[in-house]
């Protein structure tokens, strides 16, 4: 039997419906895989966070404070040492106190400018580590509070709740 050969020009014609199911797959299997929310900040590097089975997640982050073992830092800047804030007696952390009072300024500023009401206190995340005396962190907050910072959200790593 002679075989039949095709000639140079003709048409080939295929189903496009094979390529459509592999391509739908292939996004199913993508959009799957990827996490939509994402980290909404950047953990300190010598912090160890606390776990936590919460799924709420905070609004946005407008500031961000981090409290060490060494030192408190505002948005990156180191502000004072850890060591000074549980020696001191007071609740408010002269320091930090200044330079959040100027933050919250500017925030309100920026939303003023934005046409937006400035009902709701300021929006801060706090990362400790979570090895930090209480009474540390209770100072910090605190110093928060007075400060104009009112919405206080600690950043911690999720845990499943099946674990």
């Amino acid at each position: 039997m002679a075989r039949k050969t095709r000639e140079y020009g003709e048409k080939i014609t295929f189903s496009l419906t094979s390529m459509m199911d592999i391509m739908t797959i292939i996004l199913v299997f993508m959009i799957k895989q990827v996490d939509t929310e994402g980290q909404l900040i950047t953990a300190a590097e010598n912090l160890v966070l606390p776990n936590s089975t919460s799924t709420k997640v905070p609004k946005e982050v407008s500031l961000g404070l981090v409290v060490d073992q060494n030192w408190v830092l505002v948005d990156g800047q180191r502000i004072i040492e850890t060591s000074s804030v549980a020696a001191q007696d007071s609740l408010l952390v002269e320091a930090l106190d200044v330079v959040l009072k100027e933050k919250r300024e500017a925030e309100k500023a920026a939303m003023l400018a934005k046409g937006e009401s400035d009902e709701g206190g300021g929006n801060v995340i706090v990362q400790l580590d979570k090895n930090t005396y209480y009474d540390i962190m209770f100072k910090v907050m605190a110093t928060c509070g007075f400060s104009g910072f009112t919405n206080v959200a600690f950043a911690v790593n999720m845990k499943n709740a099946e674990e």
